[in-house]
């Protein structure tokens, strides 16, 4: 008897996939290990082009700063949320009839489809990705103007987040410590995954090796950093939630203690902006990050809260050490023996790892970075977070 063939769809736009944070970031990975897997009973499709949206903020992105683009920004919200929360029409782009399992990556996708999803017959599949419950993630990233004057309009995004987690039938985690942000974020997920707790399954992310355009001593070079320095990577979000407040406590204490020690770090700032000294450089923005992790000695992850922070396994694939808060996801790294990641518990913790790591040999640290690359080319590879992916759906679906 010939074996069926599954048909999958994950609900995103195959033109928005990009090597970004999120669920984009994360689909651009997966897809890509999904072409080299050879599965010929699974067909995985996602949602055709770019939406409007997607065009509508490019164009905002354009935009000169002002109150012109605040005010459209602000529109623009109020617009999309409302129709979402109190809109009378919630189906999906294309018919969902002929797909075995939907795959959605956001709560408010599955919430924009939800009339869509109550005639569908098959296996509806959930991951949120956000580092804290899902729908505080979208309200602060709302304008000043909603979050001073609109509260009330916003009161009902708890449920969209309550409907996606109950209407799933699967819900995917990476690991279960990335869960740990719910468990404090949101009233009531213990219940939840008790009551749920069937639906669970867990996943660890993959990525491809990050690549590098530019050599160590080029790096420092541009950033006039002396080649015997020690230095320190971050590259990330300058906010609260990614430890960056932390980061810069860690730093004020590293430099005054230690001359000879540089802290290197990307990423655009805002809200929060680094420390006003010469051996702490903000590289900004950069489409070339495995460049300025790897001309490091080091990198560190400060997270205050996280779900399975991308970077860290970009940075294991690129053979850095990495220093990383004990927290969320990143505690799933503990079960890992002998490595070069080292996670500790507070700033003082932070800094007295550092010290240690100044103190090491070159030869150590070069140890400590190759059993990280291996630790990635035996567990983070886009083949094998594919082939999980792929064992995942028969396991679902070869019995339905």
């Amino acid at each position: 008897m010939e074996k069926k063939i599954h048909k999958v769809l994950i609900y995103l736009r195959e033109g928005e996939l990009a090597p970004v944070g999120g669920p984009k970031g994360y689909n651009y990975d997966l897809r890509a290990g999904l072409e080299k897997a050879e599965d010929e009973r699974i067909q995985i499709r996602y949602l055709p082009g770019v939406s409007k949206a997607a065009k509508i903020n490019a164009r905002s992105k354009r935009m000169k700063d002002g109150r012109l683009k605040d005010s459209i920004l602000c529109m623009k919200s109020i617009y999309r949320k409302g129709k979402r929360l109190y809109g009378c029409s919630h189906h999906a782009k294309i018919d969902l009839s002929p797909y075995d399992a939907v795959h959605f990556h956001s709560t408010m996708d599955m919430y924009d489809v939800k009339d869509s999803l109550k005639e569908y017959k098959g296996k509806v599949l959930l991951t949120s990705h956000t580092p804290t419950m899902p729908c505080k993630e979208v309200y602060a990233l709302l304008t000043e103007f909603e979050k001073k004057y609109m509260k009330w309009f916003y009161k009902k995004l708890p449920k969209i987040d309550r409907y996606a987690f109950q209407r799933s039938d699967y819900l995917f985690f990476p690991c279960e410590e990335a869960e740990e942000p719910y468990y404090h974020e949101w009233p009531g997920y213990a219940l939840l995954h008790e009551k749920y707790k069937e639906k669970f399954i867990y996943l660890p992310t993959g990525t491809r090796e990050k690549g590098l355009r530019l050599k160590k001593q080029e790096i420092r070079r541009r950033y006039k950093i002396p080649d015997n320095a020690f230095v320190i990577a971050y590259v990330g979000r300058h906010n609260e939630i990614k430890g960056y407040a932390d980061l810069k406590k860690i730093g004020r204490h590293v430099l005054e203690e230690n001359k000879g020690v540089y802290f290197l770090i990307a990423g655009r700032e805002g809200p929060l902006y680094g420390l006003d000294d010469r051996r702490w450089i903000e590289a900004g923005w950069t489409d070339d990050p495995g460049s300025i992790i790897k001309a490091a000695d080091m990198f560190i992850l400060p997270n205050r809260e996280t779900y399975f922070d991308l970077v860290m396994l970009e940075a294991l694939s690129l053979g850095q050490i990495i220093l990383a808060s004990r927290t969320g996801g990143n505690r799933y790294f503990a079960r890992y023996a002998d490595t070069g990641i080292v996670l500790y518990d507070g700033n003082e913790d932070a800094v007295d790892e550092i010290g240690k790591l100044i103190q090491c040999s070159e030869k150590e640290r070069e140890a400590m970075g190759e059993k990280n690359k291996k630790l990635y080319q035996e567990n983070f590879t886009l083949a094998i977070f594919a082939q999980g992916y792929l064992d995942i759906l028969h396991r679902i679906l070869d019995h339905v």
